[in-house]
């Protein structure tokens, strides 16, 4: 594998005891769950990323830590127009493979247990887990995506402005009443 090539499975506590890391971009299109959330074309968008794999070997935890930066069009949520949302965020992700070492991770530590599914047994030998880096990358991608993406300001050209509401004031059903009670006082 050259230096540059993105690793598409990797094995966690193998590869943290060599010391891995990686950089580089990769197409914001080989990310397909961001890519479905963006709106637009992204063929030209890329994202950026700077990650390490480091093992704790006193405990048997294998930490992913990271940085993340591009920029992902989005929906507006008050125009409906695409807004260009930058993201340039750490993570730091621990890898274990026996929940009960969850217990020694820190209260906000977030982490993934490796289960029998990512390792298989080939008679007596167990064969190491493998995970998708790539797909751990989008989760915390995912993570990051706002709620409710917005421009700092905009027109609201899917509602009518302040103006036209003043000018469509409607009578109020209950000027005639008021109307009447004046009457009859």
């Amino acid at each position: 594998m050259s230096a540059n090539t993105f690793p598409a499975q990797i094995e966690p506590f193998k590869w943290a005891e060599q010391g891995f890391q990686w950089s580089g971009t990769l197409p914001l299109s080989s990310f397909t769950r961001v890519a479905h959330e963006a709106v637009g074309s992204i063929d030209h968008q890329s994202i950026k990323i700077d990650c390490k794999l480091s093992m704790d070997t006193y405990h048997r935890i294998a930490w992913l830590d990271g940085r993340v930066e591009t920029v992902v069009p989005l929906e507006c949520q008050r125009c409906l127009e695409p807004v260009d949302t930058a993201f340039a965020a750490d993570f730091h992700l621990a890898l274990i493979d026996d929940e009960s070492l969850i217990e020694r991770l820190d209260e906000d530590a977030d982490f993934i247990v490796l289960g029998e599914s990512e390792a298989t047994k080939k008679g007596d030998y167990v064969v190491p887990a493998t995970v998708d880096l790539r797909t751990l990358i989008e989760d915390e991608l995912l993570l990051m995506l706002p709620l409710s993406p917005k421009h700092q300001t905009c027109v609201h050209k899917h509602q009518p402005a302040a103006q036209d509401i003043a000018e469509e004031k409607r009578e109020n059903p209950f000027d005639v009443l008021a109307g009447l009670k004046g009457k009859l006082n």
